[in-house]
């Protein structure tokens, strides 16, 4: 929303206020279509303004095609005296970015460019130009880069303050995205959302502890992550993961186009929520992420199947008893088909007795995806709601049901019977 300022009406009322709160009010306007109607109503308000800390110059300012939002960018940043948190989302040249950052690098701590450099109208070397600049302001704290597009790593100076880096929507190369994080050494957050062009990567940073990689493309990218402070870690994209030492407390690993191959990770003694996600995965890799977090408490598992090469197979038995033995910190979970299915074995509640409880529990969500093994589903659905004292909700999604014949519909009616005796199971 836009201020609307009246000469008369608003200045006469701002004008029986002291300068200092004067100054207050008008240091909280960020917008630079407000703060260019504010610089034109006194001289007074005019030199507030060009003490503003912060600009945001949205992607409509202006006529792209004339360069007029070049100029006011220009104009306006130029004008400011210690401007320390600068957004442009509309278009600019390197040219100007040259100049916007020598007048206001001994302030400039937060900075984010929509770069916008994979239209096909653009120059090859547009985001080289202008990602080189950044050098011209190494005391950055926060950079926030859209629509980057880089081929060879930007000619960059060592930001030693840059504590925030997210990149969203670029296509990059290895070489780029290489020199890109070395030139960082002191990242403590970094973020790559919606990067394509991207085949093997290495984060290798001693402060680090919350990194997101969203790679987008065919999911068959390779990452290495030497991080021993990471406490959040979520990736996408990768077919190969190792990942060092770490203190992380939650992990999401999803590969939505291509198959998680390798997964190679130390004990997760601290982990407390983990998330796997994605068509197919190998089955040691599961077992991998499973096994080394004997303190988890949230689990999501969306996995189809598991499985090498092209040939997707389902999931192998896994034991009840020693599956929640293993996780008895656990308050919650939500499983797919293919992790209930292996729960439901033949074999799988061969080592439940009556004592056997499962004392944290809480909250659960089952998907069935098939009647295959009704009998067997509702002996561990049943079993889940008799060891689980704690157990508030129960949710069991059926509506995926592949089969939609007379068994389905009888494995169906039987998880009601059910849900008439437990008030916590819920269907959906």
């Amino acid at each position: 929303m836009y201020m609307d300022v009246d000469s008369s009406g608003t200045q006469g009322l701002m004008d029986v206020l002291p300068d200092a709160i004067i100054h207050h009010v008008l240091s909280n306007i960020k917008n630079a279509r407000d703060v260019a109607a504010c610089s034109c109503v006194c001289k007074k308000w005019k030199e507030f303004m060009s003490q503003s800390l912060i600009l945001h110059f949205p992607r409509n300012l202006g006529d792209e095609k004339n360069a007029c939002s070049d100029r006011i960018v220009t104009r306006m940043v130029l004008s400011m005296t210690a401007l320390q948190r600068l957004t442009v989302f509309c278009h600019f040249s390197p040219i100007s970015l040259v100049a916007w950052l020598s007048h206001a690098k001994s302030t400039l701590r937060h900075l984010e460019l929509r770069v916008d450099d994979l239209a096909e109208k653009q120059p090859a070397n547009a985001s080289v130009l202008k990602m080189d600049e950044l050098s011209n302001c190494s005391q950055l704290q926060v950079l926030q880069l859209w629509g980057v597009l880089l081929s060879e790593k930007p000619r960059w100076q060592t930001f030693l303050s840059l504590h925030t880096l997210e990149i969203v929507g670029a296509r990059l190369k290895d070489l780029a995205l290489h020199g890109i994080l070395t030139a960082c050494p002191a990242l403590i957050n970094l973020t790559l959302l919606g990067c394509s062009g991207v085949q093997y990567a290495t984060v290798a940073m001693a402060h680090l502890k919350h990194c997101r990689l969203d790679f987008y493309g065919p999911g068959d990218c390779c990452i290495k992550i030497v991080a021993p402070r990471l406490e959040h870690l979520e990736v996408q994209g990768a077919a190969c993961l190792h990942v060092g030492e770490q203190n992380l407390r939650h992990l999401s690993v999803a590969n939505n186009a291509g198959r998680v191959k390798w997964l190679e990770i130390g004990a997760l003694y601290n982990l407390k929520s983990l998330s796997l996600r994605g068509v197919q995965w190998c089955w040691e890799s599961v077992v991998t992420a499973l096994g080394q977090a004997p303190a988890l408490e949230d689990l999501s598992m969306k996995v189809e199947f598991c499985g090498k090469g092209n040939k997707l197979e389902p999931f192998p038995e896994v034991d009840f008893v020693d599956f929640f033995t293993s996780h008895s910190k656990l308050k919650s979970f939500e499983l797919h088909g293919a992790m209930f299915a292996a729960l439901s074995q033949k074999n799988s509640l061969s080592k439940l007795t009556p004592f056997f409880s499962i004392d944290n529990l809480e909250r659960g969500s089952l998907t069935v995806r098939s009647p295959i093994n009704a009998d067997q589903k509702l002996a561990t659905l049943e079993a889940l709601l008799k060891c689980s004292p704690k157990l508030q909700v129960l949710v069991v999604k059926v509506s995926q049901m592949k089969n939609c014949d007379a068994v389905a519909d009888l494995l169906f009616a039987r998880i009601a019977e059910l849900e008439t005796k437990h008030g916590c199971l819920r269907i959906e």
